[in-house]
């Protein structure tokens, strides 16, 4: 008896086996293979499932099992990432990624995200801007006008790996709570937002909670597994690690440091708070509250290529660990790859080595996690921070955090809590356990 989860992010995917007693038996990473040209960042089809296919393979070969001891799976995705399919189920386009900024933002539909109607129907927290789908297809509307025509459906990366494998089109209100269209508290499609955006409601797939019966796996599926194998429709990446490593069951609030970092907290109180997004959770009258920010894991690794490239990450966090708190001064701004040279830190000295640059980053990092946890966590319903992401991994950087925010952090000892998360819901759904929280307690015990 085996459960796979399947981890479609920005930078990566992944996949990891568990066993019936929740163990991770068998993982697998891949780099993801986007492209780009400009502004423009895609994903061909090709591309997608061969790489998928390498994670869920790698993770088979792993744990030395059989397709056939695959039991059931789930999904953790990225949001906003979509494709155009024609009326003959056949992709128009690539996959295009949330990244892409191909489209400046439209006047109309940048008017009507600015009405208080918006925030406040959708949940979301977050600025409209390019990263949106809807954004995006706009500009096919306007610049790809053929393609439009032949459109019949616009399917988010989760709509298309569930049809693809399935036959059945389904969104899960936890991925499509970020598209900018959906009723947050009827887990409907605003018909309002619909319009607004140029499509028809007919060209969205019809919406469902997290860990429903997504259908069995046909034969000749893009992932070579065994047909008949039952998918459960997962979430929101960062929802999904919270899940992964017992949100709800356990503490009620968790953080994700990776390429961006995130602060999520689960939720029986439907207030809304500004710049917090929200989305349905597990059980009814249960809400996802959620934060970001892009001052995230990837400007270690900047770091480390531009000017430390004969170190590896764990010896330059070595360093780091000898650096007092506070770095002498030295300070790095929010995103400091993103500034010139080192212009994003601030009081530099010649005898600063690479240790001092580290830990200001993650000194940083921390302190911009400590506001993402302020917004969704004004009124400290949780007194206990879950770790989750790459950067869980690390003690000096949990040390930090816990030291900032001043909460105690628990450490994710599974570094794939993402596809931990998809796992415990395709356990569920088999009717192994009688919910989520009871996998939750059963899979993640001592730790």
């Amino acid at each position: 008896m085996l459960f796979l989860g399947i981890d479609m992010g920005t930078s990566y995917f992944k996949a990891g086996l568990f066993n019936g007693d929740g163990r991770l038996v068998g993982s697998g990473r891949v780099m993801v293979p986007r492209r780009g040209s400009g502004m423009q960042a895609e994903l061909e089809i090709a591309a997608f499932w061969k790489s998928l296919r390498q994670c869920v393979f790698g993770a088979f070969e792993e744990a030395n099992a059989e397709h056939s001891a695959l039991t059931a799976m789930a999904y953790s995705s990225q949001a906003n990432t979509f494709l155009l399919m024609d009326g003959g189920g056949q992709p128009l386009t690539p996959l295009i990624l949330w990244t892409d900024e191909r489209a400046p933002a439209d006047p109309e539909l940048a008017g009507f995200t600015k009405q208080e109607q918006w925030p406040e129907t959708t949940g979301i927290g977050i600025p409209f801007g390019a990263g949106f789908c809807i954004s995006k297809c706009r500009w096919f509307q306007e610049k790809g006008a053929d393609i439009w025509r032949k459109t019949r459906a616009v399917l988010t990366l989760p709509d298309y790996f569930t049809f693809c494998l399935t036959g059945k089109r389904l969104v899960d209100t936890s991925t499509a709570s970020l598209l900018g269209l959906m009723n947050m508290e009827k887990s409907a499609w605003w018909p309002e937002a619909v319009a607004a955006s140029g499509m028809e409601e007919d060209q969205l797939s019809p919406l469902c909670a997290m860990g429903t019966d997504g259908g069995a796996l046909q034969r000749g599926n893009p992932l070579g597994l065994p047909p008949g194998v039952r998918l459960f429709t997962g979430g929101l990446d960062h929802h999904m690690a919270a899940i992964g490593v017992g949100i709800g069951a356990g503490a009620k609030l968790s953080e994700s440091t990776g390429t961006v970092i995130a602060a999520v907290l689960y939720s029986y109180n439907k207030m809304r708070i500004k710049n917090v997004c929200m989305a349905p959770a597990l059980e009814a009258d249960a809400y996802f509250k959620m934060s970001f920010d892009r001052n995230g894991a990837g400007a270690l690794e900047w770091y480390r290529k531009t000017y430390a490239a004969q170190h590896t990450l764990d010896e330059l966090v070595e360093m780091a660990a000898t650096v007092p708190a506070g770095c002498e001064g030295l300070i790095a701004v929010p995103c400091p790859n993103e500034h010139a040279d080192k212009s994003g830190f601030l009081n530099q000295q010649d005898r600063f080595h690479h240790g001092y640059y580290i830990r200001a980053i993650m000194e940083s990092t921390a302190e911009s996690l400590k506001q993402l946890i302020h917004k969704v966590d004004a009124g400290q319903e949780s007194s206990a921070v879950f770790s989750t992401g790459g950067g869980a991994k690390s003690k000096l950087w949990g040390a930090i955090k816990e030291a900032a925010i001043q909460r105690r952090f628990y450490r994710n000892t599974n570094s794939e809590a993402a596809c931990r998360g998809a796992a415990l819901v395709a356990a569920t759904g088999t009717g192994m356990f009688t919910s989520v929280f009871d996998a939750q307690r059963s899979w993640l015990r001592g730790e």
